[in-house]
């Protein structure tokens, strides 16, 4: 788990951390990159890293709920357009997106995309009950985690339109399934 305050101090080591291990990234697998690592490479102390992080998989998490505030952000008034703003991110920042699938650790895409869409307030589809809204939250992010998931195990090999006629089909095929 991470824990970062406000500080501008934390910040700026926080920002040290994230950019080291884009730059590792680079470099050599998530697998083999260790808090010593980030710590010699962002040149902060072992105690300020554990001060912000508990391991590696933390400044994962950390970059993927960056990444989908960002998206979100960039989709905020246009909220139709939120599902394309957050491919078009992951699609643009693959390197902690890879080392997700790499690790087998999508749990974490998957619970910092929930959490997104939780906090997030302004999604004509989270009119429902609670209980609906869960469901559709349920749904979306599952159905995003596996697309981001996919199209990385296929090696980035499609572009957006053709993720995206990909995933149009295949939602077709899947209400064509339960609907008989």
């Amino acid at each position: 788990m991470y824990h970062i305050q406000g500080d501008k101090r934390v910040q700026a080591s926080v920002e040290l951390i994230t950019g080291a291990l884009l730059q590792l990234l680079a470099e050599k697998p998530f697998s083999r990159i260790t808090v010593t690592d980030l710590q010699q490479r962002s040149t902060v102390s072992r105690s300020t890293f554990y001060r912000s992080f508990d391991r590696p998989e933390d400044v994962l998490a950390y970059l993927c709920d960056k990444g989908f505030e960002t998206a979100m952000q960039d989709a905020a008034p246009d909220t139709a357009a939120l599902g394309l703003s957050v491919f078009q991110y992951w699609m643009r920042n693959t390197a902690v997106l890879e080392a997700l699938v790499e690790t087998h650790r999508t749990d974490i895409l998957f619970a910092s995309l929930r959490r997104a869409l939780t906090q997030a307030e302004n999604i004509p589809a989270l009119s429902g009950s609670a209980a609906e809204n869960d469901y559709f939250i349920s749904i979306v992010t599952s159905v995003m985690t596996g697309i981001l998931t996919t199209w990385i195990e296929h090696g980035k090999s499609e572009n957006f339109e053709q993720v995206f006629e990909r995933v149009a089909a295949g939602m077709a095929s899947a209400i064509a399934l339960v609907t008989g």
